[in-house]
């Protein structure tokens, strides 16, 4: 009888622990559940909560040794006076400028000129002494012109269109300046091409309307791309209606290709393995197109939480990085002929550069970006190596002039530090802004282009 009721007890014992088990089961996937579906940053907050410094490197041995051999450093040449694009004239975030402070006196550079912004995280192109940059006026998004050296505004073209996004409203994409016109679009896929000296309107296209395609979450953010006499797009609609490539002079559709939905992330032009193509990180991944006819040359899955692959792939030589946040990280594909054709294989993947929404910068072998949660990285491209962090510009930009990175923060601190591998060395700092800053900063002509969501700086950077 008393060993019956100690096998009773024992017996009680166990289902009591395996209760209990099944309720902080329960209980662990119903928090993980709120934390992915109640945070923005989803599986993100989990890897930092694993440890940032524990690391996911996924190479192949034989293309990795490639890459340590390969001569890479053949950075293209640079026009000085015009940033005329999306991430300056190729797309890379690198100025040629030289002659720069190499410290700033107290307080920050010496502000040129200030004019009233507007809601939006457009970056600024500069091109035959204007700048010219999209936001949000009231219910009209605007398209707005100044005179690079006195702020003096010289046009504004403005349509009725108000997007609002409890993210930030207000248009993403940045102006492509070409031959006399600057192309635009905005938040919900308005495409126009303005004369560059007037404002007045060319042609105007409606992406969504036309190409059947949703708008993302988030809203378009792509910034057009002139390749020769096209200028080419990512609608994201189905059925072949995914990019699309327009006469730029005529805005006449040339050719249409694809089904994926878009991301974020803006195209970019390059000749890799001896093929001329354009690259598109859409919402399933990194797809390469003939320009002449939008034919698919290769493709390499990418998905992300939320498809938000935002950040513009970087080329260089054969080689191409891509990079996202939420978790995903970022991955070096060589591309090469196969088959008669062209394929991309990976070289590396690794969670040490997760690009939220701002693209890294490619200098002397190193990136520099911002990964999730919002620090600031130097990797070696070759190996992947992590040579420093920094920490406290949360989700910055930045670009590199000089020898130089020109760091914005998300809370509007402006830094200038050196563009070198052996340290973070920071030269000077200062507080132009006190609102959200996500538009990458741009420099040219020695003049330093920022905004927030209210007003736009121009600041001297060039020395004496």
């Amino acid at each position: 009888m008393i060993a019956q009721n100690e096998r009773q007890r024992t017996r009680r014992v166990w289902l009591g622990v395996l209760a209990g088990l099944v309720v902080i089961g329960a209980f662990l996937g119903s928090y993980y559940l709120y934390l992915k579906h109640s945070f923005r940053g989803g599986p993100a907050w989990l890897v930092r909560l694993m440890g940032e410094e524990a690391p996911v490197f996924v190479p192949d041995p034989e293309l990795l040794q490639g890459l340590q051999a390969a001569p890479l450093e053949r950075n293209a040449a640079r026009p000085v006076g015009e940033w005329p694009q999306w991430r300056g004239p190729n797309r890379d975030g690198v100025s040629a400028e030289t002659g720069l402070l190499k410290e700033w006196p107290e307080g920050g550079p010496r502000k040129v000129w200030e004019a009233k912004g507007g809601e939006g995280y457009s970056s600024f192109a500069v091109a035959g002494g204007k700048v010219y940059t999209l936001l949000q006026d009231g219910d009209n998004e605007t398209v707005v012109c100044w005179d690079a050296a006195t702020g003096k505004e010289v046009w504004r073209f403005g349509y009725p269109c108000r997007y609002e996004n409890s993210w930030g409203s207000g248009p993403r994409s940045t102006p492509a300046v070409h031959d006399g016109l600057v192309y635009t679009v905005g938040a919900t896929g308005i495409f126009h091409c303005l004369k560059a000296d007037t404002g007045a309107k060319v042609w105007r296209h409606d992406l969504l309307d036309e190409f059947k395609a949703e708008n993302l979450q988030w809203g378009v953010s792509f910034s057009p791309l002139i390749e020769g006499d096209l200028v080419l797009t990512n609608p994201g609609g189905p059925d072949g209606n995914s990019i699309a490539a327009f006469d730029r002079k005529t805005g006449r559709l040339i050719w249409k290709a694809l089904d994926d939905p878009a991301g974020y992330s803006s195209p970019v032009a390059a000749t890799l393995a001896g093929v001329r193509q354009v690259l598109f990180f859409t919402a399933r991944g990194l797809v390469s197109v003939s320009p002449a006819d939008g034919k698919e040359l290769w493709r390499y899955d990418w998905t992300t939480e939320y498809d938000a692959n935002i950040a513009t792939p970087i080329v260089v030589d054969d080689y191409v990085f891509i990079s996202s946040g939420y978790g995903r990280g970022a991955a070096v594909l060589k591309v090469e002929s196969a088959d008669g054709g062209l394929r991309a294989r990976r070289v590396y993947q690794t969670n040490q550069m997760a690009n939220h929404f701002s693209t890294s910068v490619y200098y002397r072998e190193h990136l520099y970006g911002f990964t999730d949660p919002g620090i600031l990285v130097c990797m070696e491209f070759r190996t992947g190596k992590v040579r420093w962090k920094e920490r406290g510009f949360d989700k910055g930009s930045l670009t590199i002039a000089d020898g130089h990175l020109f760091i914005l923060g998300e809370q509007g601190t402006l830094a200038l530090a050196e563009a070198t591998p052996e340290a973070y060395r920071e030269k000077s700092r200062c507080q132009p802004f006190q609102g959200k800053c996500w538009t990458v900063p741009v420099l040219c002509n020695g003049r330093l282009y920022l905004r927030d969501e209210a007003k736009v700086l121009c600041l001297e950077v060039r020395a004496p």
